[in-house]
């Protein structure tokens, strides 16, 4: 777990590298909670060999300002991973990421799901590639990216692509934005909730799938207070 935090008026420019072996496991979770006029860059990158094992959970809280780029590289047959992410951009913060998940061999799987929500006048931008090369049959990848409106200012722009020269292979990609549902609230405050209660509740609702992955629990309930604390303001 790597846990970032840090001080005012910052520049952090970090690198990830992960090599997996053959038939190893890997869980990585980088937590990012800079104050709000840090600048922040990332570049992350996974290489894979066989029967390969990686979830890679991406955390973007804080930061004026979040560029991030993380590959995941499936080199040999076998290889499976997971690629997690969850941010909440308030006030004015941009928050950018930038995937690609690479198959070069054949049987392997990679499944991408990052979901986040944004308040006030943040911004938020994802661009992902899923690239398939001509000797990868039987890859299985997924790419899914999700975003929730909670005010009329914010904006969320998402780029999901597919690069396929294979021919025998099962890719999806999906992006969605959308507000909160009034029918939702309303059905939630027929039983019982207040309209602050149940706009809550669907927003924590709306990251439980990420949150359901987190391997570690001391680090699900602190990911489960930030989101309570970005709800709150």
């Amino acid at each position: 777990v790597d846990d970032l935090v840090g001080g005012q008026n910052g520049l952090q420019s970090s690198v990830v590298e992960l090599v997996l072996k053959d038939n190893s496991v890997v869980r990585y979770m980088n937590l990012q909670d800079f104050d709000h006029t840090t600048w922040n860059f990332l570049t992350g990158r996974a290489a894979m060999q066989r029967n390969a094992d990686l979830r890679w959970i991406q955390v973007s809280w804080g930061s004026r300002l979040t560029k991030a780029f993380l590959d995941v590289d499936l080199m040999a047959e076998g290889g499976h991973a997971e690629l997690l992410g969850i941010y909440f951009p308030t006030g004015r913060q941009h928050i950018d990421h930038q995937t690609l998940q690479i198959h070069r061999a054949p049987h392997c799987f990679s499944d991408l799901l990052f979901n986040g929500a944004l308040k006030d006048r943040s911004r938020s931008v994802y661009m992902g590639v899923i690239k398939v090369f001509k000797g990868a049959q039987k890859t299985d990848a997924y790419q899914r990216n999700g975003n929730l409106i909670l005010d009329g200012t914010a904006r969320a722009d998402s780029i999901p692509g597919l690069e396929i020269e294979a021919d025998d292979v099962r890719c999806t990609h999906a992006a969605t934005a959308a507000q909160v549902e009034d029918e939702y609230v309303f059905y939630l405050m027929a039983r019982g909730l207040t309209r602050p209660q149940a706009e809550r509740m669907i927003v924590q609702g709306f990251f439980q799938a990420v949150l359901d992955r987190v391997p570690v629990e001391s680090v699900v309930r602190k990911l489960e207070h930030v989101i309570e604390r970005k709800i709150g303001g």
